[in-house]
């Protein structure tokens, strides 16, 4: 009981800290810095509950891990990037223009440095920490229904509270457990969330407002029909991907019977 105490513990305050930081923090600087020192709290969170610091809760370098964080990128920012040609095609947005110079280099830096960080802290919190802390008490695919859950109400919180979005992130948070399950590694599924939060910031930015990114867009409008099936057809479709690339792998921390272990090698990030 007094593990299971200090492991909850350790994860609300990571997830309070890492919210609190993003939310609340308004000064850039400042804010980076804060996200920087996220690193070394975690790794102390993680040795109090007996993980060998950051490597514990996901942040290894695999045999493939490169390869599998830049297909995975690709599969994030794609579907996204299709998602948002759909979008524009339909009159949800204009495209007016694309900002340039050091505007334009500004708003790049941001959304490459703010959604790196953001993507990676956040994997390491709802699928490295809580898989982890969890493992060998449930069968794998019951962790990761928690996972799961854990993450679709984060991201459920961060956005607007509709039914349709809680549905989103569960369906988005498949493709991101599953990603880490099958190799053990965080950089997986943080190459399909960087992937997909770059194209949201080609339009959006870190502010998430139309015009707030490197392309200039203005409100439109769709159907609320059309647009509610866009944004679940798109995790779902990218689900499909994503377990088509990763099913043939797996690793020795969450096994999944019948498939061969891959990424035997690990080596921690120091």
């Amino acid at each position: 009981m007094k593990r299971f105490i200090i492991g909850i513990s350790g994860f609300l305050f990571l997830i309070i800290y890492f919210n609190g930081t993003t939310h609340f923090i308004s000064n850039s600087v400042i804010q980076f810095i804060c996200l920087l020192l996220f690193f070394p709290i975690a790794s102390f969170i993680a040795k109090i509950n007996g993980f060998p610091g950051l490597k514990g809760i996901g942040l290894v370098k695999t045999r493939h891990w490169m390869r599998h964080f830049i297909v995975s990128f690709v599969i994030g920012f794609g579907f996204w990037a299709l998602m948002y040609i759909s979008y524009w095609l339909l009159g949800k947005f204009e495209i007016i223009g694309i900002k340039s110079g050091i505007e334009a280099i500004s708003i790049i830096v941001q959304v490459l440095v703010g959604f790196f960080c953001g993507s990676l802290i956040n994997d390491l919190i709802t699928r490295g920490y809580v898989l982890n802390l969890i493992k060998g008490k449930l069968p794998a695919y019951a962790i990761a229904g928690i996972s799961i859950c854990i993450y679709a109400v984060d991201d459920f919180w961060n956005g607007d509270l509709t039914t349709t979005n809680f549905i989103f992130s569960i369906i988005l948070g498949c493709s991101l457990t599953y990603s880490f399950l099958k190799t053990g590694s965080v950089w997986a599924n943080t190459g399909i969330h960087f992937g997909l939060n770059v194209a949201y910031g080609i339009i959006y930015g870190l502010s998430g407002e139309y015009g707030g990114g490197l392309i200039l867009t203005v409100k439109g409008k769709i159907n609320p029909i059309l647009n509610n099936f866009i944004v679940l057809a798109a995790p779902t479709i990218m689900f499909l991907a994503v377990f088509l690339y990763y099913r043939n792998k797996s690793n020795e921390n969450f096994r999944f019977v019948g498939v061969e272990r891959d990424d035997r090698e690990a080596r921690e990030i120091t």
